[in-house]
């Protein structure tokens, strides 16, 4: 059962957060709601970070102001809260690898499809221009008249 608990800390960061926020909160002699006012962030955001309610946590750039801002009020040391989110927990800007296929082209309704088709009619234009520049031998046959 210790190991569960050590093995969750180690994963989610937020229980550590919430042990340290709620200890703080604690030796302050604050509630939820004075912490609330002091801090002027909403009541369910403490209290889902305080119990690791993943629902009322929000997203990363939100969250670090607010644990920049708990920092502040309850006197902890200066971004303790912060270098406990791990490196994965924070997003990166990584472009996402798209995966195009010829089949989800749809040809009349997307750019995509436009494009090919633009494509198509250039390449045919230039092929059948060639074709005729290079053909334009004309010949000419003489008609004889057979004399009876």
């Amino acid at each position: 059962m210790n190991l569960k608990k050590n093995n969750d800390c180690a994963l989610d960061p937020y229980i550590n957060i919430g042990n340290i926020i709620k200890e703080s909160r604690g030796k302050k002699n604050l509630s939820i709601e004075d912490l609330s006012f002091l801090s002027k962030i909403p009541i369910s955001t403490i209290f889902g970070i305080e119990n690791n309610v993943k629902e009322l946590i929000p997203p990363y750039p939100f969250i670090r102001s607010i644990l920049l801002k708990l920092e502040e009020c309850l006197s902890l040391e200066k971004l303790k809260l912060i270098k406990l989110i791990q490196k994965e927990y924070i997003p990166t800007n990584k472009r996402i690898k798209r995966n195009f296929t010829f089949m989800k082209i749809d040809i009349f309704n997307s750019w995509h499809g436009s494009f090919i088709y633009l494509f198509i009619i250039i390449i045919s234009i230039f092929v059948l221009n060639s074709y005729y520049l290079n053909n334009r031998i004309i010949e000419f046959k003489y008609i004889e008249k057979k004399s009876s």
